[in-house]
């Protein structure tokens, strides 16, 4: 598994030996990121890396020119993969891990805002409603912030009415959907606009 742009382009990212954790395909990141790129959603970003397995998605981003990554998975083993793909690529200025169960809660990141939220959570167990339910809770995003979630395109997700999908795409067996929070005012929600 390689980084396939930017600054750490090439470089070889850590991945695990068994199918525990399953990273996202090389083909299917350049194309997630290249619509990512072609959003404007990357440059100086401030990214939020959910489920981060490897770390890949965010290591990515960060190649690309984002700010910052916050990287959250609820694994042990996960989590010593990121913090070896991080000291390898020495970015440890530029990142932070968190070990944290998502599904229960995202109090982990209280006071975060960030401009990017990606989430590759593992497929058919319905953690992308509760994941957005949380993130809307926590208040870790801005009137601008992308959240894209990946998941099997044979799975049917809900969506809470307080998220707003602006596209989806289908990737062989895999779907990227991208959303944004609606804000909230006078108990209506109303579309935030797009950039």
């Amino acid at each position: 598994m390689r980084i396939i742009s930017g600054k750490y382009k090439k470089r070889v990212l850590i991945s695990p030996k068994d199918k525990s954790i399953r990273p996202t395909s090389d083909r299917q990141r350049e194309s997630l990121f290249n619509i990512l790129t072609s959003m404007n959603s990357i440059a100086t970003a401030r990214v939020l890396d959910l489920f981060a397995g490897t770390g890949a998605l965010g290591i990515e981003a960060l190649s690309r020119g984002a700010r910052s990554i916050v990287f959250v998975d609820n694994s042990r083993k996960a989590i010593g993969l990121i913090e070896n793909n991080i000291k390898n690529l020495q970015i440890e200025d530029l990142t932070e891990v968190i070990q944290c169960n998502i599904i229960k809660s995202l109090s982990c990141l209280d006071h975060y805002v960030f401009d990017l939220i990606l989430m590759d959570p593992p497929y058919h167990h319905s953690y992308i409603n509760k994941t957005l339910i949380h993130i809307i809770n926590q208040k870790c995003f801005d009137e601008n912030t992308i959240i894209v979630a990946e998941h099997a395109a044979s799975e049917s997700i809900q969506i809470p009415e307080q998220i707003k999908e602006l596209d989806h795409r289908k990737y062989g067996n895999t779907m990227f959907r991208f959303f944004k929070v609606r804000f909230l005012l006078d108990s209506v929600y109303y579309d935030i606009p797009e950039k």
